[in-house]
């Protein structure tokens, strides 16, 4: 716990800072300067039996009397916070930091509380002797690490999709939205779609038997052969167990959560334009989906076009043997990122509440737009729209021209030619295409230009990045916030003009 003022300390231009970067999925640590984090694991831990806590890869081994896996970081906020700390000094001893020598910066959401913020300040001086910290916000990280500080970022992160536009650095809260229909929605969608693939067929003795897709983690598998879904049943081998070793349920979801992970990653593709208008995938809740329009009940992953020569197929083999063969259901399932409606969930329980983008506890900016007179007096259905506005889902393309009519007139130009896509889930094929294509339609008078990085772990590590990028220029000394200064100035004056 250092007293020491970090200005003084830090007047040079080389600081080897510390970054930690917290994600849903996943938590980055290493040092500023470096291309990429050394450390990247899991934002979950086990528990043993004996109420000891593993991280990382040690997760992933069969233990006696079981491991528990619980989540450390939801929604990129810290929701164990002991778990949470016990992680970062795990790997801070792993790396060998000198607490002493070293200022400490973190990334965080926009959506992340003055109360959030300062406990975690004050949890890290009182745990750590950095004698300097920062906080910064992750969509600030992406703009300096791409070089342009003024931009629109959309994240797609594994918990939430995030757009917040950034201007001179510093991200515009008030316009900044939200919406859960990104990586772990897809996940949700996969496993509900693959735990209800089932065919019924005839075993020749006139007796009719299930051909189903059989769900077991890669970790419980012995042997297994290969086999067709659905015209084979699966022929696997699982690992006899000790008496004495159990698989928990929060255990085997874990290593079940893999299995939606790399079917999402190898599977998915968003469909063109050209597809949606040619088959049934332009049919779903209709126009005002893709629009952002509420309503709608979905549709399941049918085989309307499943023999159409639109759709790619391709084949994904799952941990016991069995290879299933897709077309358009693996298009269907991206699809829902530009339309959170069109998935009929079977399991209610993964589909996530209706959200239009509004953040809890931010008050967002209002489209200012100009009225022909004669609409200037509301109607009856100007009056319910405002009553229902938060029931609107909107898809992601609708989500960004939100952000673009409700920001700045003067900025709206100058933020659509700097659109900045991040985040794993961006990955997915012909998304950026197909995003690019609908903003323009969306928005013909303004100038759109995306910009994401075609290097996969650059994409998948972009905060982090930006953090390092930020954390080691030599003008930025001035800026790190010793524990004698944070008591001194207090902490809201801290938060609200130090970490902006």
């Amino acid at each position: 716990m250092s007293t020491t003022n970090a200005n003084t300390v830090y007047g040079g231009d080389e600081i080897n800072a510390i970054i930690l970067d917290i994600g849903s999925l996943n938590t980055r640590i290493g040092y500023a300067g470096d291309d990429f984090p050394k450390i990247i694991t899991a934002s979950s831990y086990g528990q043993l039996s004996d109420g000891t806590r593993i991280f990382g890869e040690s997760i992933d081994v069969l233990r006696q009397k079981g491991t528990e896996v619980k989540r450390i970081v939801e929604n990129s906020l810290i929701v164990d916070w002991e778990a949470a700390f016990e992680m970062f000094s795990y790997y801070f001893k792993q790396l060998k930091i000198v607490e002493k020598d070293q200022p400490i910066l973190i990334t965080e959401p926009i959506w992340s509380t003055n109360e959030y913020r300062t406990r975690l300040i004050e949890q890290v001086y009182k745990r750590y002797e950095f004698p300097g910290l920062y906080l910064v916000k992750v969509p600030s990280c992406i703009s300096f690490q791409q070089g342009r500080p003024n931009c629109l970022v959309v994240d797609l992160g594994h918990d939430s999709i995030s757009v917040s536009p950034v201007v001179d650095g510093i991200c515009l809260i008030k316009s900044s939205v939200r919406t859960p229909y990104s990586g772990k929605f897809l996940n949700n969608i996969v496993k509900d779609f693959l735990q209800g693939k089932k065919k019924t067929s005839s075993n020749g003795e006139g007796e009719e038997e299930e051909n189903r897709l059989v769900i077991e983690p890669s970790i419980l598998i012995k042997n297994k052969e290969p086999t067709k879904y659905p015209q084979e049943k699966a022929v696997f081998e699982l690992k006899k167990l000790g008496e004495d070793v159990i698989v928990t349920d929060s255990f085997r979801l874990y290593e079940e959560d893999k299995i939606w992970h790399e079917f999402k990653e190898t599977m998915l593709e968003v469909p063109t334009q050209e597809m949606k208008k040619k088959s049934s995938l332009g049919k779903g809740r209709g126009a005002g989906a893709g629009a952002g329009g509420g309503g709608g009940g979905g549709r399941d992953c049918s085989d309307d076009d499943s023999d159409s020569p639109l759709f790619s197929k391709r084949t994904f083999e799952l941990p016991t043997g069995q290879s299933i063969t897709l077309g358009q259901e693996r298009f269907l399932m991206a699809e829902t990122i530009f339309d959170p409606l069109l998935y009929k969930f079977n399991q209610s329980e993964l589909q996530p509440p209706a959200c239009n983008g509004e953040i809890p506890g931010i008050e967002h900016n209002t489209i200012s737009e100009y009225r022909p007179v004669k609409r200037i007096r509301r109607s009856e259905d100007e009056e319910n729209d405002v009553v229902n506005k938060k029931e609107i889902v909107r898809g992601l393309t609708q989500l960004i021209t939100h952000v673009i009519s409700i920001i700045d007139i003067d900025l709206r130009a100058g933020l659509a030619n700097n659109i900045i896509v991040t985040g794993g889930s961006s990955l997915i094929v012909q998304l950026t295409e197909r995003l690019y294509h609908e903003l323009s339609q969306l928005n013909p008078g303004l100038k759109i230009r995306l910009h994401a990085t075609g290097n996969s772990m650059e994409r998948i590590n972009q905060s982090w990045i930006g953090a390092s990028v930020l954390a080691s220029l030599g003008t930025f000394h001035q800026m790190w916030v010793s524990q004698r200064e944070y008591e001194m100035e207090g902490s809201e004056r801290i938060l609200n003009q130090r970490f902006r």
